[in-house]
């Protein structure tokens, strides 16, 4: 992965947005050159034909949440890129419903960690090259709530924790349709707005949502909740008497049969499984340390949760754990592993 450094935006949308092209701008070029080549790999879609794509979902974000529009603009010309650029990344993932990538995600109640805290990581399992393009943002708005966020860069949404301490994750699932709608990374922002988890839910909820996933939402007020959604529908599964556990099949008996992830990525199963097992034999309370070595584990390597390049897959399905986060919603930090975290390289930061 490429060295990891904090931006810092405030003002307007505007404004987050100008400084924030201005910074990233050369990470922002390689995230283009990177989908360029995934999309006419895997799809032989040309980048202006994404763009063509990414246009139609305009209008669901003006009228979802209209300030993206204005930080993208703000991007594009802090990185002197047009504005289709910049909008095509914040659709990557609606240019190609329905990719499979890998993730495992983890998290603990109050009441189950050693020092009373709520945590919230994962695993970012997608191509290694995609490590050369992360971008970790802390935003002071003008009306809103700071924000700390790992994204890759050009996108004003991803993974992150907010000052209220709301704290937010993905797990891609897939039941391989699509609509004109609301993008993911468009979603993800809003959350990372929300004042508190049940605000969170609203903004999947009350969405015309254009694809599928799950979000994995969590509060410093001591809640941790999957909200696996398509399209059509959503369910919640909320955590009770053991930790958050998700990978990249839907849970929820509304999606058992329309997944198609279970195809595509049968390792989801096993990592689960690995993980509930884990927990189920520590008999003590849980504390990060724990966590990360849960994340860290080579329990049917390459495919396991700590994810390992299979030179057997073809070049696209080549997936390895990129990044690993663990974030501690009561403090607002967050841990960050470049690479793979069993190489154990830990950056902290904190959102003061």
């Amino acid at each position: 992965m490429a060295p990891l450094s904090v931006i810092s935006l405030s003002g307007n949308a505007f404004e987050q947005g100008l400084t924030y092209g201005r910074i990233e701008q050369e990470k922002i070029l390689k995230a283009i050159h990177f989908y360029s080549g995934m999309f006419e790999g895997m799809a032989g879609i040309s980048w202006e034909k994404a763009k063509s794509i990414s246009s139609s979902f305009l209008p669901a974000i003006q009228d979802y949440y209209p300030e993206a529009l204005d930080e993208m603009r703000g991007i594009s010309q802090g990185a002197n890129l047009c504005f289709e650029d910049i909008l095509t990344l914040n659709c990557r993932s609606e240019v190609l419903f329905a990719q499979p990538d890998g993730c495992s995600c983890i998290g603990l109640l109050p009441e189950q960690s050693t020092d009373g805290h709520v945590y919230l990581g994962q695993t970012w399992d997608w191509l290694r090259k995609s490590g050369e393009h992360i971008s970790i943002v802390k935003i002071q708005q003008d009306h809103g709530l700071d924000i700390l966020m790992v994204v890759e860069a050009g996108v004003i949404g991803g993974k992150g924790l907010n000052s209220n301490g709301i704290g937010v994750g993905l797990n891609c699932t897939s039941v391989s349709k699509g609509q004109i709608g609301v993008p993911l990374h468009i979603m993800f922002r809003t959350i990372l707005n929300a004042t508190t988890i049940s605000n969170g839910l609203d903004c999947i909820a009350k969405a015309k949502r254009a694809g599928a996933g799950t979000f994995n939402l969590g509060s410093s007020e001591g809640f941790l909740m999957s909200v696996e959604y398509t399209p059509d529908n959503f369910d919640v599964l909320m955590a009770e008497n053991s930790p958050l556990c998700h990978t990249n099949h839907y849970q929820s008996p509304l999606f058992k049969d329309q997944d198609t992830f279970k195809v595509e990525l049968t390792d989801t199963f096993v990592r689960l499984n690995r993980m509930r097992r884990l927990c189920q034999a520590h008999t003590e309370k849980y504390d990060r340390t724990f966590l990360m070595s849960v994340l860290s584990d080579h329990a049917n390597y390459p495919d396991s949760i700590c994810s390992h390049e299979d030179p057997a897959d073809p070049p696209f399905k080549q997936l390895c754990t990129v990044y690993s986060m663990m974030m501690d919603l009561t403090e607002r930090t967050l841990w960050i592993t470049p690479n793979n975290p069993c190489e154990g390289h830990e950056i902290k930061i904190s959102l003061y």
